[in-house]
């Protein structure tokens, strides 16, 4: 693309690479050297290059604008960094005239704890939490940063490389063969035809089940605590030490009686858990049934920020703590010191390790994610003495999730993923006007909250001007919650969580649509502004109270083994555009997706 021309004349003056780690290592640059050996046809703008340049983001903004207008070929660029080059090409007059294209590198992911504050712009408040967390979050979040402008920047082409594209990213990045048909890729090369080519491994012939059973004494809930208490007490029997020891047995003893002897005895496990604190308490009981057995398998675990948690210990556990003396986790992985990672929301796409032979699943896997985690193991590898990875030496063992759900979310993505409906454009009208109804906010105070987001007057200017419409939510909440002597006004508590539910559903919708479609309407930007900034303060945790626990009795729990089950793939399945947003009493609880 880079060297690309028509009628002898350059298509683009450089193609700019937005990838997802902190800190450019050489791979990607090695790679891209191995077809072209021009030595200066890759720029990095990352950490170690701003750091020689001085560190300081002016620095960063001086690399980019030598780099453009220097009409470097290949411009490779952190999600941190690619708003501030999408700013440079828009302001700089010496890029008048230039054409650039833009390639999402592995468009589905990104683990970025830091992220700028032009993208948290665009984020919801579940995203953002999850971000703060140590999770993943869309490359495409970063292009709908800026998407606003784009239709200003005819100069600039987008281009996306995913193994598994969502309905969203067929829409944003497909091509229509004629204005009436729907979007499909540009190209593809199908997961069926990598497996039957040898480029990959099906990891779904050797997939393992368990279910929990457990039994518990003391009534924890009456009225409309029933369902959060269920919720709150599947997290506790999950979190409990005894469900925790089962399992870290289950998972040393498979991995040791089916996996440990693979690839010459270098075959490696990844455990696959659903919070930080979870992990933490996987990698103590996993490295003490280690101990007792005196397998010797060396463990790493994976998670962001601080965990507390007394019950494991009397000092908060972090990442460094609880891997001592390791600087790298993905190079140490790489030796034969260790065999076992643990991660908690990282590693779970993007991450290329070979040896990978069996993956130990406790978290619920649904769609793409499903897809992306999994196919960790899908890597071919052949050892110094020739013996060749195969698929069979590939193993899943699940303890939470339906065989039939992950080979639903495989099937897409196994022929060519397609598009089966359009999304449609009107539902965005539909859930402004329903959002409106429910008289939580007033034109007044969106126009304010837009209005203070257009000067950037700040954080608390923001907040204030949200403040109103949070209140109302509150005191309905309330209200709602001691309604008839603390039992809860149930219908007016649905209301309440389906209100909170559709806004999020009004902000990624609207995101998306306004990628797509021009809808030059003023109050619909002004409204996205305004209910983006609701969302955040207006989370479930924010209101309910916790359930007490503390009388729980854990009298029985076992892990039911259901054996191995072959997840067959087959027919050719497409993926739905939006046609439904928001929650619908009519219709059931039903979400954006």
């Amino acid at each position: 693309m880079a060297r690309l021309q028509v009628d002898n004349q350059k298509v683009f003056d450089s193609v700019i690479v937005v990838t997802d780690r902190n800190v450019l290592d050489a791979q990607l640059q090695d790679a891209i050297k191995q077809i072209d050996n021009d030595q200066g046809i890759v720029v990095a703008i990352d950490r170690d290059e701003a750091a020689k340049a001085g560190g300081e983001a002016k620095s960063k903004s001086g690399l980019l604008a030598n780099a453009l207008i220097g009409g470097k070929l290949i411009i490779v660029v952190t999600i941190q960094i690619f708003p501030f080059a999408m700013n440079e090409i828009r302001k700089n007059k010496g890029l008048k005239g230039k054409r650039f294209a833009v390639i999402a590198d592995e468009a589905h992911s990104s683990q970025s704890g830091q992220i700028a504050s032009k993208l948290k712009s665009v984020l919801t408040a579940d995203e953002l939490k999850e971000i703060e967390e140590g999770g993943e979050i869309d490359i495409e979040a970063v292009l709908a940063a800026e998407a606003t402008e784009r239709a200003e920047s005819a100069n600039i082409s987008y281009f996306a490389f995913t193994a598994t594209p969502k309905a969203k990213t067929l829409e944003l990045f497909g091509r229509r063969p004629t204005p009436g048909d729907k979007p499909v890729p540009f190209h593809v090369y199908t997961m069926k035809q990598a497996i039957e080519e040898g480029y990959i491994l099906d990891v779904l012939t050797g997939f393992h089940s368990f279910k929990l059973a457990f039994q518990v004494g003391q009534n924890v809930a009456h009225g409309n605590e029933v369902a959060q208490a269920t919720k709150e007490v599947m997290r506790w029997v999950k979190l409990n030490p005894q469900t925790i020891a089962q399992k870290a047995a289950i998972i040393v003893e498979h991995f040791h009686a089916n996996v440990d002897g693979l690839l010459d005895g270098h075959a490696k496990e990844m455990v696959v858990t659903d919070s930080r604190k979870a992990a933490v308490r996987c990698k103590l009981a996993i490295d003490s049934f280690i101990t007792k057995k005196g397998y010797g398998y060396g463990t790493l675990v994976a998670f962001s920020g601080t965990v507390h948690d007394p019950e494991s210990g009397p000092e908060d556990f972090t990442e460094a703590s609880m891997n001592p003396g390791v600087h790298d986790l993905r190079t140490s992985f790489r030796g034969d010191q260790y065999k076992v990672m643990i991660v908690a929301n990282k590693f779970q796409t993007g991450f290329d390790q070979p040896l990978l032979c069996a993956m130990y699943v406790d978290r619920i896997l649904s769609g793409v994610t499903a897809v992306q985690t999994l196919s960790r193991l899908n890597r071919t590898y052949r050892t110094p003495s020739g013996i060749q990875k195969t698929a069979s030496m590939t193993q899943v063992v699940d303890f939470v999730n339906e065989p039939e759900e992950i080979r639903k979310a495989f099937e897409p993505y196994f022929t060519d993923a397609f598009l089966e409906t359009d999304t449609d454009p009107n539902l965005v009208h539909d859930l402004a006007a329903k959002l409106d109804t429910a008289g939580i906010y007033t034109e007044g105070e969106i126009d304010q909250c837009a209005e203070v987001f257009v000067k950037a007057k700040g954080h608390n200017a923001l907040k204030a001007a949200v403040d109103p419409g949070k209140k109302r939510f509150a005191e309905r909440y309330q209200a709602a919650l001691i309604h008839n002597g603390g039992e809860g006004d149930k219908a007016a508590l649905a209301e309440l969580d389906m209100f909170r539910k559709d806004v999020g559903s009004f902000v990624r919708l609207y995101d998306f649509m306004s990628q797509i479609i021009d809808y030059g309407d003023p109050g619909l930007e002004k409204k996205q502004i305004y209910l983006r900034e609701l969302d955040r303060v207006i989370r479930p945790d924010n209101y309910t109270a916790p359930i007490d626990l503390s009388d729980v009795v854990l009298k029985h729990v076992k892990q039911i083994d259901r054996g191995r089950i072959d997840i067959g793939l087959g027919g050719r399945v497409g993926l739905s555009g939006i046609t439904a947003a928001g929650c619908w009493p009519s219709l059931g609880m039903t979400t954006t997706g």
